[in-house]
């Protein structure tokens, strides 16, 4: 394995390990114990996060390189809408907080609004179409689906642990009724 090969499979192996350790103890634990889960070392992880905030900015980033794999594969994107709109929700709720997290500082918010713009920029075609094809309610936009996000990640701020993954299910049957025809989730 080259140096850069090994570079990138730490960095990966990092990334894995912070939504694991983020999501069973939240976002304000030692990044040691990422680079112990990760199984590398404190100077390996702070080669390529320096700080929470660039690890926490890199895994909003991979979440949205992801969607663009998803729907660059996808045999037909508008069938796509609805299964990303879900793990969004879902990956939203897993990590409490890790938007406003970011939004508290300006490189932060910074890399929000460029990944907002490019999310909404990869999932514009596929709402549209979707909505042309009728899997959309009448009238829904790009924008409800923004908000609903939104809602969700902000919601499980305000319930304990143990309700999130009830609230979460709940939420994404409201939400989906409310966006798709005939949604999967209910």
């Amino acid at each position: 394995m080259t140096q850069r090969q090994d570079a990138q499979r730490n960095r990966e192996l990092l990334l894995a390990a912070g939504e694991e350790v983020f999501r069973e103890h939240g976002l304000h634990v030692p990044l040691q114990l990422i680079a112990e889960r990760a199984g590398v070392g404190r100077g390996t992880l702070y080669r390529h996060f320096p700080d929470r905030d660039h690890l926490a900015r890199a895994m909003i980033e991979r979440r949205v390189e992801l969607i663009e794999q998803r729907l660059a594969s996808a045999p037909d994107p508008a069938r796509s809408v609805e299964e990303i709109f879900f793990w969004i929700a879902d990956t939203l709720s897993a990590i409490p907080g890790l938007h406003p997290y970011l939004a508290s500082t300006e490189a932060g918010r910074t890399t929000l609004d460029q990944l907002n713009q490019r999310l909404r920029g990869l999932l514009a075609g596929p709402v549209r179409a979707a909505r042309a094809r009728g899997l959309l309610r009448p009238g829904v936009t790009l924008d409800d689906f923004v908000y609903s996000w939104a809602m969700i990640e902000g919601s499980m701020l305000a319930v304990p642990p143990q309700e999130r993954s009830r609230m979460v299910a709940r939420a994404k049957a409201l939400l989906g009724s409310a966006l798709f025809e005939r949604s999967a989730v209910s």
